[in-house]
């Protein structure tokens, strides 16, 4: 990690990279139980794939599928999260809460009118740019992490959870080849001895291979049931509520 902090600033590292690393989880899990030199030789392939670029295509591609994956959700939504709690219509915020909220964005974005909740229903569109202008407008206004450090902390909670969707079908299918390597390598281990003796004679086969193989099962497990739409909203939502927060500290 420390590598990595070298070059790379803490968003792209916890937001970008970690889902990737979460993704490869189970195969380095699997590489560490059979071969302990692996740990050894771990730094030295980190700080070959930083010197040669690698670790950086994979942020940006990472936070391209991110971003392809955010446009369809709030496709599906009904629009970003930001948009969707501005909205009158909208229950997620009490009605006092958001008119607040609009009285402040009206009073420090210069030419901003907020819409109404009568022109909101005659013209949806006209409202959600004045929300999405509003949204942009507080995003430059946060940018200072020390100032700002919960709503700083839910932007990159989301974009952990948004990017770890993204690379969703990979991780299935890395845990599922992990899960396969571990029993084929169980087997092969196997092969040819007595039950009681394999037992007796490869304890610690048996404990890293079934360990490494239970880990996969577990994070395969992971992927298909707990990340998902629900979760990316949730998180989607929690950093919408503490950046529009900042209209009641400031």
């Amino acid at each position: 990690m420390d590598a990595l902090e070298k070059y790379f600033d803490h968003y792209v590292i916890n937001a970008r990279l970690k889902p990737t690393f979460f993704v490869v989880m189970p195969f380095a899990i699997t590489t560490l139980a059979w071969c302990s030199e692996a740990q050894e030789l771990a730094g030295i392939v980190l700080t070959f794939l930083i010197s040669f670029g690698v670790m950086a295509f994979l942020s940006n591609l990472v936070s391209n599928k991110g971003n392809e994956l955010q446009a369809r959700l709030f496709e599906g939504w009904g629009g970003a999260p930001t948009t969707f709690l501005l909205r009158h219509a909208d229950r997620t915020l009490d009605l006092h809460t958001t008119q607040r909220y609009h009285r402040w964005l009206e009073a420090k974005v210069p030419g901003l009118k907020m819409a109404s909740g009568d022109s909101e229903v005659n013209d949806p569109y006209g409202a959600d740019s004045s929300y999405v202008s509003a949204t942009n407008y507080l995003r430059e206004y946060t940018r200072d992490k020390a100032k700002y450090p919960m709503v700083y902390s839910d932007n990159v909670a989301y974009g952990f959870a948004r990017n770890l969707l993204a690379l969703r079908r990979y991780g299935i299918g890395v845990a599922s080849i992990s899960i396969i390597l571990n029993i084929v390598l169980l087997y092969s281990n196997y092969r040819g001895q007595s039950l009681d003796d394999f037992m007796n004679e490869s304890t610690a086969v048996i404990l890293f291979g079934t360990g490494a193989a239970g880990a996969s099962i577990i994070l395969m497990l992971v992927f298909i049931f707990s990340v998902n739409d629900g979760y990316v909203r949730e998180r989607a939502i929690r950093y919408a509520k503490s950046l529009l927060a900042v209209c009641e500290i400031d």
